[in-house]
Formats: C-alpha cells, structure tokens, sequence
C-alpha cells in the first residue's frame, strides 16, 4: 500500500458536513474499530464494501444513510448490501421509523447483530391494526 492511499485514508471525513454530523460519523467510525478490536483506517483497507457495511452494522445499530456515510459507502450501494443481507436473512430493519442521526428524516433502523433482531422486529406503537 503507497503513502497516498493511506494519506487519503487520514481525510476520512468530507470536509463539507457539519459539526455534528462529522461528531456523530466519528463515534460510528470509532464504535467499528472498537468492535472490530483494530484502527479504523485499517479496518477500511482490509474490507470489501459489502464486508464494511455488514460488520460495521453489528456493532452499530443506525440508518442506512449514517452508516454509509461513515463506512465510506455509496447510499446506493448500501441500499443493494441492505437488500441482499435481508434475503439472506443477516440483516433486520425496525418495523417503526425514528429520526436518522445524520439526516434528521424518519427511516429505519439496521442491524446485523441478532441480539438486536427481536427489539427491532417489534413496534412501539400499541394501538391494534384492522387490516
């Protein structure tokens, strides 16, 4: 591995997001790395897209958007790692919506850690559907 690829591993955050949103995809970031017991930067080296997604949502529960922004992974690209992990059973989205931490947009909570697979499974809300 050259020095540039490790220098452009040390911007690891765009420049262009706010405070909080920078604080919020450092704490994911750091979450990972304590997870995975290695620095994060190595972390991003030695795995695929799909492999940073699925791990990185064992040790974070959040919304698509804020892990992908803190793995590095295009929206849309986590859109697709999502919808396979779900097929192949590995990945659960909350049956509610809750705020995003990085857009403040209702969206659902993923997670491939399936201690948390029952808690997101079940609705807060209590009132009875009809239909």
């Amino acid at each position: 591995m050259g020095n540039n690829q490790l220098n452009s591993l040390n911007n690891s955050l765009p420049k262009s997001i706010s405070k909080d949103r920078a604080i919020l995809l450092k704490f994911i970031q750091n979450q990972v790395a304590k997870g995975e017991g290695k620095p994060f930067k190595q972390f991003l080296l030695e795995h695929s897209e799909a492999k940073r997604y699925y791990l990185a949502l064992k040790h974070v529960t959040t919304t698509n958007k804020a892990i992908c922004m803190a793995m590095q992974i295009p929206v849309e690209a986590g859109t697709r790692y999502k919808a396979t992990l779900e097929k192949q059973g590995l990945l659960v989205s909350s049956v509610d919506e809750y705020p995003c931490p990085y857009t403040g947009d209702k969206a659902h909570l993923l997670t491939t850690n399936p201690m948390e697979f029952e808690r997101l499974r079940k609705t807060k809300d209590n009132q009875l559907t009809l239909f």
